[in-house]
């Protein structure tokens, strides 16, 4: 079972339930007219959901056949000139579709 704590306890001692939800390394959840209202939860666990997300986004990505072998500092090097590039290109591609949306409406107003 989750330790819990009342909203009203986090207003006043925020401080003391983070450090005891970084010390216990459990989520404490936080309730509001006896209903779960969300969670507190340590950096550590914290850090461990983000990795576990991204590898189960990777794993999702490889059974996907979006991934690609990368054998040598050469193609390696290849590969983030092109993801530079691509990323170039998408900013540019928000930035001239932010231009149009402005020059549109300076016209019509």
């Amino acid at each position: 079972m989750f330790n819990t704590v009342s909203a009203r306890q986090i207003q006043r001692e925020y401080k003391k339930i983070l450090e005891k939800a970084n010390k216990s390394k459990e989520p404490i959840v936080v309730m509001a007219n006896n209903k779960p209202l969300g969670a507190v939860v340590g950096l550590e666990i914290l850090e461990k959901l983000q990795i576990e997300a991204v590898l189960d986004q990777a794993l999702k990505d490889y059974k996907a056949g979006k991934t690609k072998t990368i054998s040598t500092m050469e193609e390696l090097e290849a590969d983030r000139k092109n993801e530079r590039a691509g990323s170039i290109l998408k900013k540019l591609e928000i930035l001239f579709r932010v231009m149009g949306i402005i020059v549109r409406e300076t016209l019509f107003e």
